[in-house]
């Protein structure tokens, strides 16, 4: 059965309507509140939004989302993989411009070094409340907080591998039967890649990738792009986010999804206020926004894993909480990605 995404949508948005007030998303004790911010968020006008959570399609949605439920606040998206949105925030911030306002990525390490530096803008959304357990207070000191839940789970081309073949453990990409066949992303460009390999490192240590190596895998940028190879036929197995897998999968198309038995990814993605921001308010209204009903029934339209609790996942997407998986630490990533992105360089000569 193919996906029918809009009736999702519709099914999300009605279950549990009665939590927001009709037509401003605005919660009903917080009602005063988010009135009084969205009147100072009017005067800013407008908000730049960095962001590598979700593909520029699902992001440009959220931000129209978010200009139908308050009219007088345009939210500008600029989306690149989680490494290169780092990169354009650090040089913005290094030139003193203060071109972003709300930065959303893929890398829990780059919030620690924000954080440490003072970058962030420390905020308490009002909107964690109907959030699940596991995400809120994530940050004691309220510098980001998390407005994604993804996967990284594997992936084979149905029409090429019978099921009974298929691979059902990371361990599988280094089997030399896959040679050629294989599609993974770069750490250097997709922070969610760079979580992968710190988990893998973790698990097998650095043999694993000379294995994977000698297999000449496809390398992309992004995880969303070894889904896409996969379900060409280009590679048979691959990588890549429970969203894009899982996603594809439920567009009737070849692609299958496997949970990998010894641990899917589970990944958490933040969001920050920058602090030199111009538009605070406006920035504050949008984190909220991120943690709204509107936005989660979006977002899980499109196969992430739902950070509210009134939100029901898209077909083969498991609760948070509710899959067992390998987590991130995010001083451990900030400490030895950047070294592990460089032997991956080493490795794999891009």
């Amino acid at each position: 059965m193919v996906f029918d995404r809009r009736a999702f949508l519709r099914s999300s948005l009605a279950a549990g309507a009665a939590a927001s007030l009709p037509g401003n998303g605005f919660a009903q004790g917080n009602a005063d509140y988010f009135a009084a911010l969205y009147e100072q968020a009017k005067r800013e006008g407008e908000l730049t939004w960095y962001i590598a959570h979700w593909r520029v399609e699902i992001a440009e949605r959220v931000a129209r989302r978010f200009a139908e439920v308050y009219p007088e606040v345009k939210c500008n998206v600029v989306r690149a993989t989680g490494q290169v949105i780092y990169q354009r925030l650090s040089q913005d911030l290094k030139a003193k411009v203060a071109n972003c306002d709300v930065f959303s990525s893929t890398d829990l390490g780059q919030y620690v070094s924000l954080k440490a530096a003072k970058h962030l803008m420390p905020f308490a959304p009002k909107n964690l409340a109907d959030c699940s357990p596991l995400i809120r207070n994530y940050d004691p000191d309220d510098a980001y907080t998390i407005t994604d839940g993804n996967t990284t789970v594997m992936c084979y081309n149905g029409d090429l591998v019978a099921a009974a073949e298929a691979p059902g453990k990371w361990l599988d990409l280094i089997d030399p039967k896959w040679k050629g066949q294989v599609a993974v992303a770069h750490p250097g460009f997709s922070g969610a890649m760079g979580g992968w390999v710190l988990s893998m490192n973790n698990l097998y240590g650095w043999e694993f990738f000379e294995k994977l190596k000698a297999n000449r895998p496809q390398v992309g940028r992004s995880l969303t792009d070894p889904p896409t190879t996969v379900a060409s036929g280009e590679r048979k197995i691959g990588i890549g986010s429970g969203a894009s897998v899982f996603g594809y999968a439920a567009r009737a198309t070849s692609l299958k999804g496997v949970y990998p038995e010894d641990g899917a990814i589970v990944s958490f993605s933040p969001t920050g206020i920058v602090a030199t921001t111009v538009h605070p308010n406006a920035a504050k209204l949008f984190v909220e926004f991120l943690l709204s009903k509107e936005s989660a029934a979006i977002t899980a339209s499109e196969f992430t894993v739902p950070v509210r609790t009134d939100i029901t996942p898209a077909p083969g997407i498991h609760p948070l909480g509710t899959l067992k998986g390998i987590t991130k630490n995010p001083t451990e990533l900030n400490e030895k990605l950047p070294e592990l992105i460089e032997r991956w360089r080493d490795t794999f000569g891009v």
